[in-house]
């Protein structure tokens, strides 16, 4: 059938049955609408999906107390407690890594930005602070990526190595990160065809409680992204490609997080040179935090969420005071290759879970009903759930205040990127008296390096305005 066809009800069901309660309403939309539905239907994969809401019912076993143990600290390495030696020589082996152009960093930016009241993809919405080119998180992490780049040049006149940015997009944020990381390629001399791989998550249609498809309007279906894990099936078609390029490590990320080290030579050092096939960043878990622990289930490495951890273990402390299951899972993950190529086959496939949602749809009347409480069902796959295939699983836990600060609304914009960026001075050796808020500029310094012109230097409001030496440093 043409593209330029205008679908008939009778041609969408020949070839996709389960659409028809969605086709309630066809003939009312407009020739426009009626593409439109039909093209999303013939992405979502409803014969598929219908099966999928009935696995995802039975859901993995809670794990009992007796299965589950902390990871042993043989694999577990905690960044601060680390001799400065030992470091230098993990962010060697990261850059030789970077410099052989091995690495490929993967960005998770399939969501748009509604908590933030944009409709906008998330990792392309203004930030305000204009700490790098682009305004926004993307930028941010472009920036990381350009001086990186730069630093794994400078050493022993090396030429500088290539990190290859790929960037998982949902159907409804690619064209817009698409544009928005064109100008930051642009922008950074990044050789966009040759450096930067943009693909996108599939999309799953919602349910009612019941296992039936909904619509969001009279002429659309109501579908989302389907979740982190969805990377696995998305990036398979494009690993051959990587492979031939010379990648061997991916560093994985959540393009919410303003505090994220890009392609950080510490994390994929260590992993290296402990021959790591996955390895995971972690934060110490709160009291009464609600990420996930990274732990053993009968000896596999996985992520449980506090609700299957229990209260008892949850509370329970080692010697030392730190809380036993106290690894908390920030989705910032190494892989390598030959792990990706394991999981990524077409016949790998995760268990969707079931997360409870108020779910806007259209009644049998036509009328749009917007639920007071979760009336519906949305599918998705997590990232995590192939841990348990790793061979050489590792943790590597990083300080909180200086890694990880997801953006979730307004108010935390900035502010995380503040402190740390004080941490860095103040470690450097100034004496920081600015009345404002004091940015960095993100080519400045990756991990606090390259600040040593600030020792026993003042950094107040008029310096940064006026002093040449010193403003060349900050956002002003």
């Amino acid at each position: 059938m043409p593209t330029s066809t205008i679908p008939t009800k009778e041609q969408i069901l020949s070839t996709n049955k389960e659409a028809e309660p969605l086709l309630s309403f066809f003939d009312d939309l407009s020739d426009e609408e009626k593409m439109k539905l039909s093209k999303q239907l013939s992405t979502l994969n409803l014969s598929d999906a219908r099966q999928w809401f009935i696995d995802s019912e039975e859901q993995r076993a809670p794990a009992s107390a007796e299965d589950l143990k902390p990871i042993p600290h043989s694999h577990h390495f905690n960044q601060s407690e680390m001799h400065q030696a030992v470091l230098d020589e993990l962010w060697n082996k990261g850059m030789d890594a970077i410099a052989r152009g091995e690495v490929c960093a993967i960005v998770l930016a399939g969501g748009q930005a509604t908590r933030l009241g944009s409709s906008q993809p998330k990792g392309t919405i203004p930030l305000g602070i204009n700490a790098a080119y682009g305004d926004s998180l993307l930028g941010i992490q472009a920036a990381k990526i350009a001086l990186l780049q730069a630093l794994a040049g400078e050493r022993d006149h090396q030429d500088p190595g290539k990190i290859h940015w790929a960037v998982m997009t949902s159907p409804g944020t690619e064209e817009a990160t698409r544009e928005h990381v064109q100008k930051l390629a642009h922008h950074h001399g990044f050789d966009f065809n040759e450096q930067i791989t943009i693909f996108s998550q599939d999309e799953i249609a919602a349910y009612d409680e019941n296992g039936d498809f909904l619509l969001g309007s009279k002429g659309s279906v109501v579908a989302a992204p389907n979740g982190n894990g969805g990377l696995y099936s998305a990036i398979s078609a494009h690993l051959p490609r990587l492979r031939a390029k010379g990648i061997k490590y991916f560093h994985v990320y959540c393009v919410d997080n303003i505090l994220c080290k890009v392609a950080d030579p510490h994390f994929i050092g260590f992993a290296i040179a402990n021959e790591a096939d996955v390895a995971t960043k972690c934060v110490p878990k709160q009291k009464g935090e609600l990420v996930g622990s990274v732990c053993l289930d009968k000896g596999k490495p996985r992520v449980v969420e506090y609700s299957e951890l229990g209260e008892k273990l949850a509370q329970q402390k080692t010697s030392d005071g730190k809380f036993l299951f106290g690894a908390g899972s920030i989705a910032n993950h190494f892989f390598t290759m030959d792990f990706m190529d394991r999981v990524c086959s077409p016949s790998s496939r995760l268990p969707y879970h079931r997360a409870h949602k108020k779910i806007s749809y259209v009644d049998k009347n036509g009328e749009i009903v917007k639920p007071e409480k979760p009336n519906g069902i949305k599918l998705e796959q997590f990232i995590f759930d192939v841990f348990e295939l790793s061979e050489r699983f590792f943790i590597w836990e990083v300080a909180r205040n200086e890694e990880f600060s997801p953006l979730k609304n307004h108010q935390s914009v900035g502010t995380d990127c503040l402190n740390v960026n004080k941490i860095w001075l103040e470690r450097a050796g100034a004496n920081v008296t600015a009345s404002k808020q004091v940015y960095l500029l993100s080519l400045v310094s990756f991990n606090g390096e390259n600040l040593q012109e600030l020792r026993h230097r003042e950094i107040s409001d008029e310096a940064i305005e006026s002093d040449h030496s010193i403003n060349k440093f900050f956002v002003h």
